[in-house]
Parts: C-alpha cells; structure tokens; sequence
C-alpha cells in the first residue's frame, strides 16, 4: 500500500513542478513594469512573452478588423476565396513585419479575412500596413566575386569594431565575427539583434554599395533551431509581380518525378523581357521578394523564351511549394479589399474587465469552498485542494500550449470552478451510503469512488464532446471558451478522482485513523 502511495505521491510533485514552472514565465512577464522592460535585454523580454500565459483582445486591448475582397471588381476566372487566399498570405507577411505579438488571422466565409491585433493602439498605421498595395518582385542574387568581396570587407570592419569594444582578453575575438554568423547563408533567430547591430554600423554601410541591399527570409526551423536565410541582392528588381499571370504548383521535375515544383506563366508582354534577363544570368539566382522579405532564389538554369518557367524545390514538401505558388499570385492582388468591420479596444477597458473577471473568479472559488468544508468536512477540505489544484494545473497547460485567455474564456475557468466539485459530490455521497451500510471506512472508500467512475466519466465525456464541437465550428471568443473547458474537464478528472482518492488512501493507511470526517 505505501508503494503505491509513492509513485502516485511521485506523479503528483512532478506535475506540480512541471505546472510551476511553466506558471513562472507568466508571474514574471506580469511582474515586468515598463521601466525594468527599459533595462532588460530584448532577447530575455521575448522569451518570457513567449512563454508566460497570452492574453486575449479583449483583456489586453488592440484592434479587431474584418475585410473582404470587393466581388464586383474580381477579374473573369479569379474565384473570391483564391483572391481571399492571396491577400491572408500578404496580410500575415506584414504583420509580421509589424512586430504584433500573437496576432490572429484567420478566413471568415468565401472572401472574409479576421484580424485581431492585441496590444495595438495606433489604429492609423495598422490599417495603412494592411491595406497597403502588395509588391512582389525579383532581385538578381549578387555574383559570387561580389558577394564574396562585399562579406570580406563587412567581415573586417565588424572585427576591427569588436576589438576597440571589447574590455577583455581580445584573444578570444573570433577572426571572423560576421561570417561565423552568417554560417551557410543563414542567421539563428537569437542572433538576429547582434546582426542587426553590425548591419546598422555606419563603417559597414559605407563597403556596401548603393546598388545592393540585405534581404532576409521568413523565420525557418530545421533541427529544431529557427533561423533566416540572408542573402545579397541588387537593389534594382529586375521584373515584378505586375508580369505574372499564374503561379500553380505541380508534381514533377526532370530530375525527380516526385518532387513538387511551382510553374509560372509569364504575360506576353513581359516575355521577351524574361528571355532576355534568364539569358543573361544563367547559373545565377533571382530572388522572389514580397514586400522586403525573400520568399525563395531559384537559380536559372537556361533562357527561358516561353514565358513559362518552373522553379525546382530540392528537400521542399507540396506545401512548401503551395505556399511559394500563393505567395507568387499574391504579388498583385487581383481586386481590392474593403473593411466590413473595425472595432478598438483600449488598454484601460482590458484591464478592466481583467480585474471584474477576476473578481468573479475568486468569489465563485470562495463560495465552492466554503459550501464543501461546511457541507463535507474534512473531505470538504481535500475537495477544495483539488479545486485550487484544477486551477493551477489549467492555467499552466494553457501557458504551455500558447493558448490565449479571453473574457469567454475566463468564463470557461469560473464554469470549471463550479463544477470542479461535482465528481467529488458524486463520490462522497457514495461513501456515505457504503459508511450507512456498515462497511469499514476503506471499503466505503473503494466503493465509493468504484461505484461513481462511471458517472463522472460519461459526464465528462459528454461535455468534453460538447467543447470539442464548440470549438470545431465556433470561431474567435467561443473557440477560446471551448479551449479552457476542455482543458479543464482534463484536470478536473485528474484532480478530483486520482488526486482526492491518494490523499484519502494516505490518510486512512495511517496507524490508528478508523474514521474520517464526510
């Protein structure tokens, strides 16, 4: 029986270190006031935001906007939700641009598009950044002797730099600091602030010549390490996406017949132009850039008369080359976008429905607790812990799993509290039937919690099912109600059966206790 009692014991501290930890971020990104964000490192503030529990727009403040694409003008053969599909990909790109923390985009019908943008207040520039006109085009990749020299002169004038800067032994410097960054064309993500600062030295401006500029690519992940592709283009784009008529992705290359590859369809007039630039750069590769971010550089094989070219994705998956297709369609958005909806909430009526929610969280958990020690006793007693134990194990799996707390959702934490109980009601007054009939108090026990499983369970059950339905068909608040309920359906269960019953096993193995009080 002690055994037992142990690894049970062992399972509970790990879940709680483990739930501690992670809560942990979330205490210290809220203890952060704007004048300790001023002194620490911008790499230790992402990391804690990253991790700690994200509010909603609704608690956090921001914008909330919803757009469509303007039917009436949609070109013949240019469907609403490919024209939809096209201006998500555009919109996403900026705003990551913008530097929203977890912003949430997502498709609202045939041709609508959801923006939530928590923590934005400048109503002004966060529409000029979406609804600006979308630019695609294609930058030649410097030529190796070039890009060669321009890294080499970048790369000393950042050595010099670190050797007036630094106050310790200079021996330990590496020779070369800006290539030992840059490893094989790419940037880690935790780097990216030290090549930023490089980068921005008015010596290191000054070797790199006007006709040329640094582009990187979207955030990539390999190996689990994020990083950027970096790469050294002409400043001049050669063509744009005013030349494309349609970018689709295919299975096949000459090379492997199963690989993907995204074909492009030139329009007339830009033809005899892309003969004559694919002509000119064989073996040389041309960047795909929208709105300032490299989205890939094929490189050209031969001239390509047609207007019909194919880009070969080596190691990419079809939806690498889906994505690559869509970006290529999005360069010129076949019809305008319109807001249907915009709506603003401020920072000061977050915060105050932050401190009314939580009002009503901790009163709800005060009643329930009162109700079960006078009602229950002493098994009242192990009954709230497992309440304050429910709520502690939710709040950390919502940290965990990046979800975002919201008023409907703080409502799903108070509905979990007033049902937290209900297993152990059900048990309880089980084990008071057993005590009725004459059996010991660890049969009573038994059968108590033996008997009530079943009922929990499909109880359970068919709420989780519920959530899940929520969630599958609900959008925005309701998805975010449905998330914390099914999370706290999975605590409770865990907290009201496994944990209520050890502490009850615990106490009754001890020497001398025959009775408990319920």
């Amino acid at each position: 029986m002690r055994t037992n009692l142990g690894w049970k014991f062992m399972i509970v501290l790990v879940a709680l270190g483990i739930s501690l930890w992670q809560l942990s971020y979330t205490i210290r990104n809220f203890s952060i006031t704007p004048e300790m964000r001023k002194t620490l490192s911008e790499s230790y503030v992402k990391k804690i935001e990253k991790k700690a529990l994200k509010l909603g727009l609704d608690l956090r403040g921001g914008m909330h906007i919803v757009i469509s694409v303007d039917r009436d003008k949609l070109p013949e053969g240019i469907s609403a939700r490919d024209a939809r599909d096209r201006a998500l990909e555009i919109i996403r790109n900026r705003i990551d641009q913008f530097g929203v923390a977890e912003p949430e985009i997502a498709r609202q019908g045939e041709d609508g598009i959801v923006i939530q943008l928590p923590g934005v207040v400048d109503r002004e520039r966060a529409k000029e950044i979406i609804g600006k006109t979308a630019l695609l085009e294609f930058k030649l990749v410097e030529s190796p002797d070039n890009l060669e020299r321009i890294v080499k002169d970048i790369d000393r004038i950042v050595y010099e730099y670190e050797l007036k800067q630094a106050d310790y032994d200079t021996t330990l410097i590496p020779q070369n600091p800006f290539l030992s960054l840059v490893y094989r064309g790419r940037i880690a993500e935790y780097d990216l602030p030290i090549l930023e600062k490089y980068l921005s030295l008015e010596e290191v401006k000054s070797v790199i010549p006007r006709d040329v500029e640094i582009l990187f690519s979207k955030l990539k992940e390999e190996d689990g390490m994020k990083y950027k592709l970096i790469y050294i283009v002409k400043r001049q784009s050669v063509l744009t996406g005013e030349a494309l008529v349609d970018a689709r992705m295919q299975i096949g290359t000459p090379k492997n017949p199963t690989a993907p590859r995204v074909d492009l369809t030139m329009k007339p007039e830009a033809r005899r132009k892309w003969a004559m630039i694919t002509g000119a750069n064989i073996d040389r590769q041309i960047a795909i850039v929208l709105d300032g971010i490299a989205q890939s550089a094929p490189r050209v094989v031969e001239r390509i008369a047609t207007g019909n070219s194919m880009i070969e994705m080596p190691g990419a998956d079809t939806k690498d080359a889906q994505d690559l297709a869509l970006i290529l369609r999005a360069g010129a958005l076949p019809a305008p976008l319109e807001t249907i909806e915009e709506r603003t909430v401020g920072p000061t009526l977050g915060s105050d429905s932050v401190r009314k929610a939580g009002k009503a969280m901790i009163l709800g958990t005060i009643l329930v607790l009162i109700f079960m020690a006078i009602y229950y006793r002493g098994c009242g007693l192990i009954a709230n812990f497992a309440v304050i134990l429910n709520i502690f194990f939710l709040l950390a799996l919502l940290s965990g799993l990046g979800a975002t707390l919201t008023l409907p959702g703080i409502a799903g934490i108070v509905l979990i509290i007033g049902t937290s109980v209900d297993a152990n009601v059900l048990i309880y007054e089980r084990i008071r039937e057993e005590l009725l009939a004459g059996k010991t108090t660890r049969a009573a026990i038994g059968a108590g919690y033996g008997r009530a499983f079943r009922t929990i369970l499909d109880a359970n059950v068919t709420t989780l099912l519920m959530a899940i339905v929520l969630y599958y068909f609900g959008t925005g608040p309701i998805r975010g109600f449905a998330v914390v309920l099914s999370i706290g359906i999975l605590c409770n269960f865990f907290t009201a059966i496994f944990i209520t019953r050890l502490l009850l096993d615990y106490i009754t193995s001890r020497p001398g206790v025959k009775r408990i009080a319920i």
